[in-house]
């Protein structure tokens, strides 16, 4: 219960967030939404770490960087996004990542010679018709490419996912990871925002939105940290969609915003088939490291074995050089030499 109302909780204060984005996108541009973002993301980490004694000293600055240019460019994206269209319809169109990573397990179980599972394609279905009912029907000309950008980022998310799975991998606690996010975040948008539209000095109002997006995206970090540490990462997946009906509320009674019955009945099957596609791709994620974990058991539990074979497989699939053969050739040469004369002295000795 207690992890459900922590995965809620975060779904609201990051659609609350991006209700105070838009309000900022009047006065502000999205590079330099992005740099204050970031500024107030880097302020709380680092006091999080100060206080917990942990080090924010890495051996891995390039994924840093690669990870940081993904997100900046993803953030910059969906802020210029909110500022062109409605809000529910941005907030639904970019929560469909689920359904990339959906179709992204579908073509590497194609690649593998493996069938992949018939949910999973249910939910890409789904979510792609959920998609065209959204933007054919709701969204006017002026709309459209500003929709298809939200697609963009959801596609960019995909790529940030897996370059933070790579980093869980060589061992990057995640504190340092969004350290380093919002670090490289700052340069990366003060660079956008001096080649864009160059830094404002922001009125009272804008002050205002600045301090709601910064005060809700941290809660929502919080929110989401403290959900994540029930232990049941399915769940609190799941539940964070829950932004999407958040924001469609938030649009109609902040914005005036209307939703015709088209466009809301495609984002319920945006809703249901994100959440389907999300199920589904990290039961298929478990099973791909309990496997993986299986075999590195298997090699540290056996690893003389493991060695003779690969050494054995190696001999077998190399092809050997012509010295090679030569030097193999002239030791058994030598050793049936060697065993003649063995031979030849013991029968001398006998007789």
């Amino acid at each position: 219960m207690k992890q459900s109302l922590w995965a809620i909780a975060a779904a609201a204060c990051f659609s609350i967030m991006g209700a105070f984005v838009k309000f900022c996108t009047e006065d502000l541009g999205s590079f330099e939404l992005v740099f204050y973002r970031s500024l107030f993301g880097a302020i709380f980490i680092a006091f999080v770490v100060a206080g917990s004694g942990g080090t924010l000293k890495t051996e891995h600055f390039r994924h840093h960087i690669v990870r940081s240019l993904l997100g900046v460019t993803s953030v910059a994206l969906w802020f210029y996004a909110l500022s062109q269209m409605h809000f529910g319809t941005c907030m639904t169109l970019i929560y469909t990542t689920p359904l990339f990573m959906a179709l992204n397990f579908i073509i590497l179980a194609k690649c593998k010679g493996e069938r992949a599972p018939w949910a999973v394609v249910l939910a890409i279905v789904t979510g792609f018709i959920g998609i065209c009912l959204v933007m054919k029907p709701g969204l006017g000309t002026d709309e459209f490419i500003p929709a298809l950008i939200c697609l963009g980022v959801a596609l960019i998310d995909l790529a940030a996912y897996w370059q933070m799975k790579q980093m869980g991998r060589l061992n990057e606690p995640s504190y340092r990871i969004v350290f380093y996010f919002c670090v490289l975040g700052m340069v990366f948008a003060a660079v956008g925002t001096v080649a864009t539209t160059g830094f404002h000095v922001p009125n009272l109002t804008g002050i205002a939105g600045l301090l709601g997006m910064g005060l809700f995206a941290t809660l929502g970090q919080i929110c989401t940290t403290r959900s994540y540490a029930y232990g049941n990462m399915l769940l609190s997946s799941c539940l964070g969609f829950s932004a999407v009906p958040f924001s469609v509320i938030f649009g109609v009674t902040l914005f005036d915003e209307s939703v015709d019955p088209l466009s809301l009945f495609g984002m319920t099957l945006i809703l249901i088939a994100g959440m389907s596609a999300a199920v589904a791709t990290k039961r298929m994620e478990a099973k791909q490291e309990a496997a993986e974990f299986a075999s590195k058991k298997t090699s540290c539990r056996y690893p003389q074995q493991n060695r003779l074979a690969s050494c054995l497989t190696s001999a077998v699939v190399q092809k050997p050089k012509t010295r090679a053969l030569l030097g193999i050739c002239f030791l058994a040469f030598l050793s049936r030499c060697r065993f003649f004369t063995d031979v030849f002295l013991q029968c001398r000795n006998e007789s």
